[in-house]
């Protein structure tokens, strides 16, 4: 479910007045409740219901539970001396036997302490909304008729609804029939065959138009205002056509007979064949809207079809549907735009979520009530799913979903069944994975560069990584790495990395040559990072803000293949610098089959401290709080973690608060942006520089490699002669970028870079 402000954020737990039960819900097992109610003569409604119910063990009362006034109880046709619903007589009946308690009741409306949750009330309309944030339990079936409100109880479904004059109703289940008598009220009945939680019972009235149409193959009934336009509703709802196919071919059968949308003026909430649907997705093409539709319809297998066995588990239900936003995207706009759908979640999880969750880093398993419907749930519990599509692949992880939904249909699961159950169906072992993104907080933000050795064709891959919200770093991970030729062709590999601490060296045999390597450029693994893939035209300018950086291209610059990560992590290797004062907790990976890019502008955002009237809040938090001088922000830039960080530049643009730092001349290599003492650390001037041969570092501790900064992306010959003009080292067929391990001895040297477009000479000191 969604409220109209998409989600809530901490809830209080306020505690609201209702017939509560007086044993626990494991002691009854209903299995039919058939519920009469009158709307025709207003407020109080009439309500009638007859609950069949069996004992799962011996006790000596049962309860049920109702928000609303019990006027008389019947126990298989016997009438209870006190109407007292929550103490009803149990001593003689032995478990597994059948019997039917049956309620009168009057109910006035409720609405749970977070305005949302209850039996809604209103000028044009009565409905319910199934679920109460701000309630304990969550549930709210007993805003409508008395039952056991719980995800563990599920039952089947008659529903018979007198209707206000003029008025009709849309309700969950099957209708059965529908008919109007001499004083123009509906009478109408619906069925729910399969065994539902209360919470998903859905019913309303109002003076519907309908639109009965498709979608997918299935009945399509949408119960629309006179206010909304019906070629608008039925083109919002085009989109179903493409999605429930997509549905079914990821996780088998609908299961429903039928889809229902109503619109509400609260939000949505999944209710079986009866979507509530906020008014402004009822007839809108926006994103949001469409988004909204889907994960609505996703709750068809996630959470309703198989539920979390306790609320503690929602992110299987919750972040399960709005995964299905996403899967819903690709059916519609190809895989591209769920990428994008996917990056841009991911970048506002790990940014935003821990801040409106009560400001911590949560585990999904285990929530605390009052973070029931939080951002975790829902959204980071959607990454959690993306991220084990991409670990298992596409074949596996659906058919496993296909076998989940078959095998756990109209039950209930955890944290751990789930784990257990994947893995029985796929054969993976997921305990890792769920491990660290399930059973623990945070994220892990991990760094992939390549170190060369003798062979071109074999390259090292160093992975680091580092805890996001967490001090629990893996010890092993799998993770796709993308390498790029000097040619640009493109080649995954999936790598098994063994971490000792938070280093792991893994050695790759390629086809080819690598340039560079990019890792999770297919948004497989959810870690804290976001890419992007640029190729760039003269004269044009591309904004993504999943990675919060802005490429102009020059109208004289050529074309670029390029690659842009954003880590939310901390920049290696800036602490211990003199100069540098305090730097943002991110950074920047650039690459590209240019080392330098003329005419080439990147601009890296900045949001100052924690300002929350911002798109972008909580980017930089207290970054310069407490030395809040504009002008002491600089751009940082080194070619690779080998090599020293270099204030680059301090152009800006944008105001105090917010704005990019200006890299007019693109270079590869890793960002980051810093508060600078200018006194301490000198600035290169990157708008008007020149770049020429550089040699980090320079001069060079023994041991230590020494990186090439040249402006070519040809390979050239590198030669090294001492003061006497003897040449004491050589090698072909170097790049810029690269690292080179000369291993020479304490002096002076001169260091000679040539190819057939460049001779470049520069002076060495070797410590």
């Amino acid at each position: 479910m969604k409220d109209i402000k998409h989600l809530l954020t901490a809830l209080l737990l306020v505690a609201a007045p209702f017939v509560a039960t007086a044993q626990s819900t494991d002691s009854v097992d209903v299995r039919d409740y058939d519920v009469s109610l009158d709307f025709s003569s207003g407020l109080p409604y009439r309500g009638h219901a007859v609950v069949s119910l069996s004992l799962l063990r011996p006790c000596q009362s049962i309860g049920l539970e109702l928000i609303g006034t019990v006027d008389s109880v019947f126990v298989d046709g016997q009438r209870l001396a006190t109407p007292n619903i929550s103490e009803i007589p149990a001593a003689d009946r032995p478990a597994g036997q059948e019997f039917e308690v049956e309620v009168y009741y009057r109910l006035n409306g409720y609405v749970e302490s977070s305005g949302w949750g209850g039996l809604h009330v209103e000028s044009g309309m009565t409905y319910n909304l199934g679920v109460g944030f701000g309630i304990n339990p969550h549930c709210v079936g007993r805003a409508v008729f008395p039952c056991r409100d719980s995800f563990t109880d599920k039952a089947t479904y008659t529903l018979r609804i007198t209707a206000k004059e003029n008025w009709s109703a849309e309700c969950s289940g099957v209708l059965q029939s529908r008919t109007m008598d001499a004083n123009q009220m509906e009478h109408s009945v619906w069925r729910i065959d399969q065994p539902v939680c209360t919470y998903l019972v859905g019913i309303s009235q109002a003076p519907f138009s309908r639109l009965d149409t498709t979608a997918g193959g299935y009945p399509l009934t949408i119960g629309y205002t006179d206010a909304q336009n019906i070629n608008t509703v039925r083109r919002v709802f085009a989109l179903l056509d493409t999605v429930v196919p997509m549905f079914e071919r990821c996780f088998g059968p609908y299961r429903w007979h039928r889809i229902g949308y109503i619109p509400t003026s609260r939000g949505s909430m999944e209710h079986v064949n009866n979507i509530a649907l906020a008014y402004q997705a009822m007839a809108s093409m926006s994103d949001e809207g469409q988004s909204t539709i889907a994960h609505e319809l996703g709750h068809a297998w996630f959470g309703n079809l198989v539920t979390c066995q306790t609320e503690g588990d929602m992110w299987i239900n919750e972040g399960g549907a709005t995964f299905c936003s996403e899967v819903a995207r690709e059916a519609t706009h190809g895989r591209g735009s769920s990428n994008a759908l996917y990056q841009k979640n991911l970048e506002s999880v790990v940014r935003t979520t821990h801040r409106t969750d009560g400001n911590q880093y949560r585990p999904l398993h285990d929530m605390p009530h009052g973070y029931t419907y939080g951002s975790t749930t829902y959204d980071k519990g959607a990454l959690v799913w993306h991220s084990l599509r991409g670990l298992m692949g596409d074949s596996l992880f659906y058919a496993s979903m296909r076998t989940l939904f078959s095998r756990c249909a109209f039950g209930n699961l955890d944290a751990y069944a789930l784990r257990d159950s994947l893995m029985a169906y796929s054969g993976m072992d997921l305990t890792d994975f769920f491990r660290q993104h399930v059973f623990r907080p945070g994220f892990v933000d991990y760094r992939a560069e390549l170190v060369r050795g003798d062979n071109p064709q074999r390259v090292m891959v160093r992975l680091r990584q580092q805890g996001i919200g967490t001090d629990s770093l893996v010890s092993t991970a799998r993770l796709p790495l993308t390498f790029v030729s000097y040619e640009r062709e493109e080649l995954i590999r999936w790598i098994d990395a063994q971490f000792t601490d938070d280093v792991a060296e893994v050695w790759v045999d390629l086809p080819w040559e690598p340039s560079y390597c990019v890792l999770d450029l297919e948004c497989a693994v959810s870690d804290a990072a976001t890419v992007v893939h640029i190729n760039t035209t003269p004269d044009r300018t591309y904004a993504y803000d999943a990675v919060h950086a802005t490429v102009r291209a020059g109208d004289e610059s050529q074309p670029l293949n390029l690659h842009i990560e954003h880590h939310f992590g901390h920049p290696y290797d800036t602490d211990t610098i003199a100069g540098i004062v305090r730097t943002v907790n991110r950074y920047w990976v650039v690459n590209g089959d240019r080392w330098t890019a003329e005419n080439i502008e990147c601009r890296f955002r900045f949001v100052r401290a924690n300002n929350t009237s911002s798109d972008y809040a909580y980017l930089d938090p207290d970054f310069y709080l407490r030395t809040p001088t504009y002008d002491s922000i600089a751009l940082l830039w080194r070619p690779n973690t080998e090599h020293p960080w270099r204030v680059m530049t301090r152009t800006k643009s944008g105001n105090r608060d917010e704005g990019f730092l200006r890299m007019r001349n693109l270079r590869c290599g890793e960002y980051t942006i810093a508060v600078v003492d200018s006194n301490l650390l000198s600035i290169e001037d990157a708008e008007s520089s020149d770049p020429k041969i550089c040699l980090f570092p320079n001069p060079v501790p023994q041991g230590a490699g020494i990186g090439l900064d040249v402006p070519t992306e040809q390979p050239f010959r590198v030669e090294i002669f001492d003061t006497a003009g003897r040449r004491v080292w050589s090698a072909s067929g170097c790049r810029s970028g690269q690292t080179i391990r000369p291993n020479l001895v304490a002096g002076t040297y001169l260091v000679r870079i040539e190819n057939n477009f460049i001779s470049l000479h520069s002076n060495l000191i070797q410590l």
